[in-house]
């Protein structure tokens, strides 16, 4: 497609007090990585969920440090990959296990999977789990297994679809919109009897201080952090729109909020938005356009996908593919030289 509009390079995040924005690290986040840490001896696997459009940005390197380390098999799964940009989903994959090689990750969508891939996925984790030294629970019948990750990612939602299709019983997981629905760790489930399978839910754990702002408002995009301050999601809608932009992802953007050509400024795109949806509000007995209301339309629009599939950690896995390049590229070049030399 044409551009007939050039578009920000970076997003201007020096005007706006982003840190203020987003403090979200709750006492139940505290309580639940110090449970998860008392539980670890009991513990056989982990399953770690997290969203497939985010590899990068939010996954608790503490969470893999602390509780991981090796030590446990680990099985990480990228949920929502249907929602994620399909170019990215293997890259995304080498990307996790150049950073922890011990790591199995599957990529996968909980909300459709069939019995036939859950099946799968669970018999990998199992596999790894009885191929695995147990040490002090070696004499133990039952294997115990602790699902975790950031909020909202799909952690219930997995115990749920183990539950319904493996002992025939209905959800017993709070599953939410919202981040955060999981309070605590869950009572052991048991989810088979061949061999005795027990899974506990997690509350989900972000890291205490998050490392950027790109990864702060990725995580708002996704809805692994709450937006509390309703009146600011016009930032966070322009940010999305800046992604849209820098992804090449404007045609259906443009086509849902009737737009001749692509905008690089949020509230031209808000005031179409708003238009169509009919989305206004009384301000001193006066009727308008409510864009704040407009805005986190279009922040919910862009994660449930109505712009495309994107996954927003897309530059984080570029720059790391361009250093594997160039370090083969350089590999390459030495070697020339070595034997040029002999």
């Amino acid at each position: 497609m044409k551009q007939l509009t050039t578009f920000r390079n970076q997003f201007d995040f020096q005007s706006i007090r982003w840190k203020d924005m987003i403090r979200w690290f709750p006492g139940h986040m505290h309580r639940g990585m110090k449970d998860l840490e008392q539980s670890l001896s009991t513990v056989d696997g982990i399953i770690e969920v997290h969203d497939a459009r985010i590899p990068h940005s939010g996954r608790n390197t503490q969470l893999y440090q602390r509780l991981v380390g090796g030590h446990k098999p680990h099985v990480l799964i990228l949920n929502k990959s249907d929602l994620a940009d399909p170019n990215y989903l293997n890259k995304s994959i080498e990307y996790i296990q150049s950073e922890q090689p011990n790591t199995q990750v599957i990529h996968t969508s909980l909300a459709s999977i069939d019995m036939k891939e859950m099946t799968n996925l669970f018999g990998r984790l199992l596999q790894q789990i009885v191929e695995s030294p147990r040490y002090t629970r070696s004499s133990t019948v039952e294997y115990n297994i602790v699902v975790c990750g950031i909020p909202n990612v799909g952690k219930s939602t997995f115990i749920n679809k183990l539950r319904n299709l493996f002992a025939n019983k209905a959800s017993c997981e709070q599953v939410g919109a919202s981040p955060g629905v999981t309070r605590k760790m869950s009572e052991k489930v048991k989810i088979s009897n061949r061999p005795k399978v027990f899974v506990r839910d997690t509350p989900g754990i972000l890291e205490p201080r998050l490392k950027s702002a790109d990864e702060s408002f990725r995580l708002l995009l996704t809805n692994s952090i709450p937006i509390q301050q309703r009146e600011l999601s016009d930032i966070i809608a322009d940010y999305g729109l800046f992604l849209l932009n820098k992804y090449d992802k404007q045609r259906l953007y443009m086509k849902y909020c009737e737009l001749d050509k692509p905008s690089d400024d949020i509230l031209p795109v808000l005031l179409s938005l708003a238009k169509i949806k009919h989305c206004t509000q009384i301000y001193r007995d006066k009727r308008g356009y409510d864009l704040t209301g407009t805005a986190l339309h279009f922040i919910n629009e862009i994660n449930k996908g109505t712009f495309g599939q994107i996954t927003f950690d897309q530059d984080i896995l570029d720059e790391k593919e361009n250093e594997k390049l160039n370090d083969t590229n350089l590999f390459k070049t030495n070697s020339g030289r070595i034997k040029r030399s002999i």
